[in-house]
């Protein structure tokens, strides 16, 4: 349950940190347990319906590639050619989806099955995540070689690292954008198929977070969805510009030592 204020704060955040490889989860479960005193369990669910808000600003950003997709949908179901459906954008997103599903549901059964944690050891846990983060983007920015087009693999291989991203301190953009560069996908492609492949995982979280009860539908949980929606808006375009010129590694890093030191003070 949100206050007024707790859901325009939380809003914010979301809105703000989405386009970067920080973990909007991470720093929207961060601000719940350390600020707002609540439990891993209480935020986890709060956390992933706030990417509803970001999701649908990523639907008006990307509104271009997704009319192109959902026309390509008719061709695609009869296309008979095997090689060109291996290939279609469609199919990478199908895989993708389907995997990040599978990894992801249990890894958020877990995580908010565990009411027991205290606030400093799942921001100590969250801490150890974002340097993991922040390590695998110094991987993938030493990677040269690129292509533009992914294959069956790359789907495969981007879902499994979606699906991780479940748990707060593995940003989804940045572990699926390193993960497709290390996989020599060319920056800017990856960094399209990262927020193409989060709008279907984000709309079925939601549905398993709804069917499962973990999330109090109100006027707060709206109004945060609000906030989020109008600050990505606001700053996705300036954000993922951002994302392709500086290296946030050192950020993540940074942020998940003070996090695991938060726990010994």
């Amino acid at each position: 349950m949100l206050t007024i204020f707790e859901a325009i704060v939380l809003g914010i955040v979301q809105g703000v940190a989405e386009w970067l490889p920080i973990s909007s989860e991470g720093m929207t479960t961060l601000v719940m347990l350390n600020v707002f005193d609540k439990t891993l369990a209480e935020a986890l669910p709060i956390a992933i319906w706030l990417h509803t808000g970001t999701l649908l600003s990523a639907v008006v950003y990307f509104r271009t590639d997704i009319r192109e997709i959902i026309g390509e949908i008719p061709q695609y179901i009869r296309n008979r050619d095997i090689q060109e459906k291996k290939d279609s954008l469609i199919t990478f997103l199908l895989i993708a989806t389907a995997i990040t599903g599978i990894i992801g549901l249990p890894l958020i059964l877990f995580a908010t099955g565990m009411a027991e944690f205290s606030g400093k050891l799942a921001t100590a846990l969250i801490g150890g995540l974002l340097i993991i983060t922040g390590l695998l983007q110094i991987s993938a920015a030493k990677k040269t070689k690129k292509r533009d087009q992914p294959v069956i693999t790359d789907s495969v291989i981007a879902g499994i690292a979606q699906g991780f991203a479940a748990l707060p301190g593995i940003s989804r953009s940045g572990i699926t954008v390193s993960t497709l560069l290390l996989r020599d996908i060319e920056a800017s492609q990856a960094i399209r198929l990262s927020f193409l492949m989060s709008i279907p995982a984000v709309l079925a979280a939601d549905v398993g977070i709804g069917a499962m009860g973990l999330l109090s539908f109100d006027a707060y949980s709206i109004l945060a969805l609000f906030f989020a929606f109008a600050f990505g808006i606001l700053t996705i375009d300036i954000f993922i510009k951002a994302a392709k010129r500086f290296d946030f590694s050192k950020f993540c890093i940074a942020l998940g030592i003070l996090s695991i030191l938060a726990y010994f003070l």
